[in-house]
């Protein structure tokens, strides 16, 4: 009897003991399958437009590589790394460089020493239209020309050997959310609308609205006045109510494709991306206009940036 006994508290340990691990390896198999799922979720299309976006702000005609953006009108400026220059150039540049004279849409540039006009010719002396041609100078790992953007009319420097450019660059995402991508209808504009718009550098310009977007989120009717880049995309600038807490206070851009025919048009916020001024303060971005600030929380895209500024070693 007691050998029974015995015998059959053996089984019955052996018993639950088996059943914790068979518990245990379901809990296993469900976090496991539960988080292939939950990645597989995320589509391939959504992590390697992540990956380009960061790449693009690293390319030479990204955003991290900027050293310099001097606003110009008509007159003649002195130029160099002297600090008694108009524009003072960094200080890798001689004191007294050379001076550039706008009038106008022409400007001319007069170094005092041969500069690499486009990559291919020597200079000390050049002048152009630059609403015609697109110029550009270069001194070493320097590269300066004539910018013009959202209003301002500049000379935009970069440096492709900038320090910071080792620096990896930390974005953070809200969690995608399919939620966030919204069906919606393109209305066309009888005649494009002519907008002022502002930018961040406190002035404005003029650009073209071809109609207005509208869709509907979480059962109240909403719309954005769209702009067209010469991709051809739609380009939104926008704000929420995010907006200087969990994403940055000047808005954010958003690319989307044009519409059909029928005027369906899909947003997806989960692209919405922080503008350029973000990481360098030698931009000109431009701001939402009041028709474009959306009354109610984008968790989708980009959040805030709180890293170093790339422009911070040229001031």
């Amino acid at each position: 009897i007691v050998d029974n006994r015995i015998s059959i508290e053996s089984i019955e340990i052996i018993f639950n003991v088996n059943f914790i691990n068979i518990m245990k390896l379901q809990i296993l198999i469900f976090i496991v399958l539960f988080g292939c799922n939950n990645n597989l979720s995320i589509p391939f299309e959504y992590k390697e437009w992540k990956i380009k976006r960061k790449s693009a702000l690293y390319a030479e005609d990204g955003y991290l590589n900027l050293a310099g953006l001097y606003p110009i009108e008509n007159g003649i400026y002195t130029i160099g790394s002297g600090d008694y220059n108009d524009i003072r150039f960094p200080d890798d540049f001689p004191d007294d460089f050379g001076k550039a004279d706008i009038q106008d849409s022409i400007i001319s540039f007069y170094f005092n020493d041969h500069v690499l006009l486009n990559d291919t010719l020597k200079v000390k002396y050049f002048k152009y239209n630059y609403f015609k041609h697109k110029n550009n100078f270069t001194l070493g790992s320097f590269l300066w020309y004539v910018h013009m953007d959202s209003g301002v009319k500049g000379i935009r420097v970069r440096n492709f050997k900038n320090p910071l450019l080792d620096e990896d660059l930390n974005i953070n995402f809200f969690s995608y959310d399919s939620h966030m991508i919204i069906k919606a209808k393109f209305e066309k504009f009888s005649e494009p609308l002519v907008k002022n718009l502002k930018n961040i550098q406190g002035g404005s310009f003029n650009d073209v609205i071809p109609g207005i977007i509208h869709f509907t989120f979480n059962n109240n009717d909403y719309s954005l006045l769209p702009t067209i880049a010469p991709s051809g995309r739609f380009f939104i600038v926008f704000g929420d109510q995010t907006n200087g807490n969990e994403s940055y206070g000047g808005g954010r851009f958003l690319y989307i494709n044009p519409p059909q025919k029928n005027g369906d048009i899909i947003i997806d916020f989960n692209k919405a991306y922080n503008p350029p001024c973000v990481f360098s303060t030698f931009t000109t971005c431009p701001i939402p206009s009041k028709e474009n600030i959306l009354p109610f929380k984008v968790n989708a895209g980009e959040k805030n940036y709180n890293g170093i500024l790339f422009s911070s070693v040229y001031q």
